[in-house]
C-alpha cells in the first residue's frame, strides 16, 4: 500500500506526449488510479481517440489537449 502522499485519487494530472508509447501508458495508469488526466500530444490523431477510451474505460475525467508545449 501507498503511503497518502502518494494518492492521486480525485487529482489532476497533465501528461505531455501522451499520444502514443510511454505518455499513452501514464495516461492510462494516473485515469486507473483515480485522477483526472488531460492528455497532450501535437496533433489530435492519437489524444481524442485515446482521451474517449481512457473517459469510458475508467470512468474519469480525460481531457485532449492539442498544442505544441516546447
Amino acid at each position: 500500500m501507498l503511503p497518502t502522499e502518494f494518492d492521486i485519487t480525485d487529482r489532476a494530472v497533465l501528461i505531455t506526449g501522451a499520444g502514443r508509447g510511454i505518455g499513452k501508458g501514464i495516461a492510462r495508469v494516473f485515469a486507473a488510479a483515480g485522477a483526472d488526466v488531460a492528455i497532450n500530444a501535437l496533433t489530435d490523431r492519437y489524444v481524442v481517440p485515446l482521451a474517449a477510451e481512457l473517459a469510458a474505460d475508467t470512468g474519469r475525467a480525460v481531457v485532449p489537449a492539442v498544442a505544441d508545449v516546447t
